[in-house]
Parts: C-alpha cells; structure tokens; sequence
C-alpha cells in the first residue's frame, strides 16, 4: 500500500493497493535516492524548484487555503529543510532530465524554467535551432539553449524565461515548435495544439506547461520504444 499525502487539506488520505502492472510510474519524495531502485528504472525525472519560487508558490497556497501566515510558512519550510537537503535534494544530481523553476530575470512572480538534459542520460534530448525572443503582452519570453555542468555531468539546457502573450498564444506557440529539433510529434503542431486546448491551465503562459508537455511526448516515446506499442 501506498500512503496518500493530501496536498489540499496537508493531511494523509487513505492507503491506495499498488498492484503489479507493466509499465509503473513511482513518484514522491524519494523515487531515485535509493541507488539499487534507482537502477531499474527507464527514466528519471526530478522536479528543482528553488526556495524562493518555492516559499513564494507556498505562501500563496497556505495562506489563502489554510489561512497561515507567511512566518507559519517560512517556519514550515525551515523545519523540513534538514531532511530535504540530507534525502531529497541530492537525487536531482542523478536525474536523467531535471525541470528547473527560478524566479525569472524580471523577477517574480514570472519564472525562469529550465529543462536540464543529461548528455548521457536516458532522455531523448530536444534542441533549438536559435535562440528566441518573443514579445507583445509584459514580460515577453525568450527561449535559449547551452551546453552546462549539472554535478559533473555535461548538460544541454532549454531555458524559458518569461511569458508569451496570450492574446497571440497559438501564434508564438507555432513560432516556438517549429524551432524545436527532436521533438517527438506524431502530427504537425501537436504540440501547439496540446498548449492551446490546456489555455486555462497554471503555467500555460510559461515554461511550466510547454517544459511539461515537452516532456510528456518524450515520456510517450520512451514507452513506444520499450513496449513496441503506439501510446
């Protein structure tokens, strides 16, 4: 059995039955600290959020929904930041793929979000053909890429910093795919298409929903590859 953390109420729900299945998908705090566990898996993803996105996206939440104030919060984090440093943190140095959220370089609320790629790892790694610099509604977006160092290992990193206009979404959006090399499309514009159906969505402005969805086509191909089947 799995324990259930409640992110809404900061509770426990009831335990969920873990059967065996073909294709699994761990998730949590610790999926890839253990080395041996760590060894069996096709992927590895580590979500990086940095503490100042982190304690600004916490205190939104608890302060509105749980009614804290911002020292309960800073005081929370402060507390759990021993274990998080000892046990959660050191795993993204073995991540195959890490998405990274910083405050962006206007500051935040907009956010700098990275999709850190190991050269060696087992991600299908994405590339841009130039760099861009999108614009219209405040702050604008610019997206780049270089070649890293991430705890010894060689990276390549897509960067979006800032925000597309939402009034020319699908535009930019279009812009932005048909500069992307190793995406893993099963039709043209697929992935523009899957931003503009998720409009409304958190993050659809940013490198949260497009990082993401990036991310969920090379997952798909990576199922495709292991099981022989079109996903």
């Amino acid at each position: 059995y799995k324990p259930i953390y409640n992110h809404d109420t900061g509770n426990k729900d009831p335990p969920e039955l873990i059967e065996p299945n073909k294709v699994m998908v761990f998730e949590g705090l610790h999926p890839i600290y253990d080395e041996k566990a760590r060894s069996q898996l096709d992927l590895a993803i580590y979500i990086d959020i940095v503490n100042d996105v982190k304690f600004a996206w916490k205190v939104q939440r608890d302060v509105a929904e749980r009614g804290w104030t911002e020292e309960q919060v800073r005081e929370d984090i402060e507390k759990r930041l021993p274990d998080f440093s000892q046990y959660v943190d050191p795993q993204k140095a073995n991540a195959d793929v890490v998405l990274r959220y910083e405050p962006s370089d206007q500051g935040l609320p907009y956010l700098k979000v990275k999709l850190i790629q190991k050269k060696d790892g087992k991600f299908p790694k994405i590339t841009l053909k130039k760099d861009l610099e999108l614009t219209g509604s405040k702050p604008g977006a610019t997206l780049k890429m270089y070649d890293d160092d991430w705890f010894g290992s060689a990276v390549t990193v897509v960067e979006m910093d800032g925000e597309i206009d939402m009034d020319n979404m699908e535009e930019q959006l279009k812009e932005i795919e048909s500069n992307m090399e190793g995406l893993p499309s099963k039709k043209d514009g697929e992935l523009t298409e899957a931003m503009v159906g998720l409009k409304s969505s958190p993050g659809s402005q940013n490198g949260t929903g497009l990082l993401q969805t990036v991310i969920a086509m090379k997952v798909r191909e990576i199922y495709e590859k292991i099981t022989g089947k079109e996903a």
